[in-house]
């Protein structure tokens, strides 16, 4: 086929590259091609030697918003990326197609092609919703991991924390979960370690235990602490923070202890501690 075809092209291709593969896909009547390529990456590898601590940052990942250790929160914005999969007309949508389905299985019958249209319909919403938010997490990864040199997150385990309530508060425990699955915490995560793997940056993951209990000045442990505190307030040393930028703060000095180095609060405030 000599026919001309009209593409959108994502990126430029690097200088002096080796083509690999080529891979062509279809989803939702779109066609995308994919080429694997090898080629000499010339960023400047970090280490612990040349490792700036002002260029370390925690990021605790939570539902609404994104915590820093830099004291700053990044609005997830999951609810608005999901909106039109929870509107009324999607959810009848859905019913519709679960009638169709439940009918053909019972009379033996093809589906019909009012269900393969409608079936378009909602795949479509899917993924308008998938794309918006994969390219606002796209844009904030960049950003970080060009600001940043170290980044460390917790190593959250998303399949322990969605797991249905057994007894009690199970409603509420069934909302918990939508929301966490709608936030994405693995492909934020995913995103950030490719991004500073392939730029020579170092990507940490620690352990998420009693990060947001943990007191970042003292140390201490509130074990009573619930969802519904916003302020984490000491009450030995009478520290008063955002507890997940106190969560952010802890999961940051964790990182850092995990390569052998140590930081405390005033020199990460004043910003005069440096590795060399």
């Amino acid at each position: 086929m000599n026919t001309a075809l009209k593409m959108r092209y994502h990126r430029e291709l690097p200088k002096e590259y080796k083509l690999n593969q080529i891979t062509i896909s279809k989803s939702h009547n779109k066609y995308f091609v994919s080429l694997s390529i090898t080629y000499e990456n010339k960023a400047l590898l970090m280490s612990k030697e040349n490792l700036n601590i002002n260029k370390a940052i925690g990021i605790d990942l939570n539902i609404n918003d994104i915590a820093l250790s830099n004291q700053s929160l990044i609005p997830t914005n999951s609810k608005n990326f999901n909106v039109a999969k929870y509107s009324k007309i999607f959810q009848r949508l859905q019913r519709k197609q679960s009638r169709r389905l439940l009918k053909s299985k019972k009379e033996k019958t093809k589906l019909s092609v009012n269900f393969k249209k409608t079936q378009q319909r909602i795949n479509k919403i899917y993924e308008k919703s998938a794309n918006i938010k994969s390219d606002y997490y796209h844009k904030i990864t960049s950003k970080l991991s060009n600001e940043f040199d170290l980044i460390v997150v917790e190593n959250l385990q998303v399949k322990n924390m969605t797991k249905r309530a057994k007894l009690k508060n199970v409603k509420a425990k069934s909302g918990l979960n939508k929301s966490i699955l709608d936030t994405s915490f693995y492909q934020f995560s995913k995103m950030l370690e490719y991004k500073l793997t392939h730029n020579g940056k170092f990507f940490v993951k620690v352990n998420p235990q009693y990060t947001s209990k943990t007191c970042s000045v003292c140390g201490n442990v509130k074990d009573d602490l619930t969802l519904k505190d916003r302020k984490y307030i000491c009450e030995k040393c009478g520290n008063t923070i955002h507890r997940d930028i106190n969560a952010s703060l802890n999961i940051l000095e964790r990182g850092l202890k995990s390569f052998g180095l140590g930081i405390s609060l005033e020199d990460y405030k004043l910003k005069a501690f440096r590795v060399s």
